[in-house]
């Protein structure tokens, strides 16, 4: 996100990107992208522990991170947003991820769902908060254009989103990106 000369970009991300690129087995490219990433105490609750209730494989690795301390949980300054989420309904790990963003002064909140997205970004430009919002598909274009990893390996790994029920992400939404990742050879 940042040249390596500047300070380190501040991110925040919710439970959705990190248990998606687990699936896929790309967790990494966030570490590779961006080094520490933050997170609140109710996306660790959804992303680890309810996984590891349900025995999910991804539940195991998404934990390992935050003991290695890629993954980092900060505490939440109880603060609602400017702008009420009505009429938008989104989980409350979306609500606090998006109220650290704007308490950490976040360079980039990894978000996937459409509506905490749009409460995201009406709070962010209330209070002129220059925080961009990326997603899972965007983060592994970003890994692309980095060159952390090729177009072949972003394809295969959009193609991999499409083939799992278990990660909202739309197959249209997928193949869009993959034409534009065609676009890049």
């Amino acid at each position: 996100m940042k040249p390596q000369s500047e300070s380190p970009a501040i991110v925040v991300s919710n439970a959705g990107p990190l248990i998606a690129l687990t699936k896929i087995h790309a967790l990494n490219l966030l570490s590779e992208l961006y080094g520490r990433i933050y997170t609140v105490e109710s996306v660790y609750h959804e992303a680890v522990t309810e996984g590891l209730k349900l025995g999910a494989p991804d539940a195991f690795l998404i934990r390992q991170f935050y003991k290695q301390g890629i993954l980092e949980i900060k505490p939440l300054e109880a603060r609602p947003l400017p702008l009420p989420c009505l009429p938008k309904k989104i989980h409350p790990a979306e609500y606090e991820s998006i109220q650290l963003a704007l308490q950490l002064k976040a360079d980039l909140l990894l978000l996937d769902d459409w509506d905490a997205r749009q409460v995201a970004e009406a709070n962010f430009q209330a209070l002129g908060a220059k925080t961009v919002i990326k997603g899972t598909l965007g983060t592994i274009v970003t890994a692309c254009q980095e060159q952390i990893i090729t177009v072949s390996q972003a394809i295969e790994l959009l193609e991999a989103i499409k083939a799992r029920h278990d990660i909202w992400i739309s197959a249209k939404l997928c193949n869009q990106v993959i034409q534009v990742l065609r676009g890049f050879r």
